[in-house]
């Protein structure tokens, strides 16, 4: 099994990243509504420039190949609230070619790492339904159901969060 080697994205790395994000979130569709799944997923499979430039936001590569993406930030997603102590982990996602060879698992130790690394006491997450049992085994507990909007639309989701403390 090749190495999943992890570097912090860059603004060149839209292009491909955006592709990567398409390519990931398609696989979603038979979990949600087909009709408002398909308007929101340009909003979902657009790479943000801002998390791009964060330097928290990270490319899992394969033999040189982004195999996947995701980071965290103290900003919440959709409104930008900021808790002291709080992290949020933002936008992954892994190439399906390389599901299920750690690659995802590979990106959260390392955001978790990081974040605890930087005083973040507490962790949350909007995970897709499909991603729920990922977090899940990492540790992450449900807080509560909620809707992410994605444009016009706003999709079911899952509040998670997980206590960076006792680790």
């Amino acid at each position: 099994m090749s190495e999943i080697s992890i570097r912090p994205a860059m603004a060149d790395d839209q292009e491909s990243l955006s592709t990567l994000l398409a390519a990931s979130y398609a696989g979603l569709k038979d979990s949600y509504d087909p009709h408002g799944f398909d308007a929101a997923l340009p909003y979902m499979a657009r790479a943000n420039p801002r998390l791009l430039a964060s330097g928290t936001y990270y490319v899992a590569e394969i033999d040189g190949v982004a195999a996947g993406c995701g980071g965290w930030s103290v900003e919440k997603p959709g409104n930008g609230e900021i808790i002291a102590g709080v992290g949020h982990i933002r936008h992954f996602a892994t190439h399906p070619v390389h599901v299920r060879k750690g690659v995802a698992r590979r990106l959260l130790q390392h955001c978790l790492a990081e974040a605890r690394d930087a005083g973040i006491s507490t962790m949350m997450c909007q995970s897709t339904l499909p991603a729920e049992p990922f977090y899940r085994s990492a540790g992450f507990r449900q807080v509560d159901k909620i809707e992410v909007e994605m444009g016009t639309l706003a999709l079911p989701a899952i509040e998670m969060r997980i206590d960076l403390t006792a680790r």
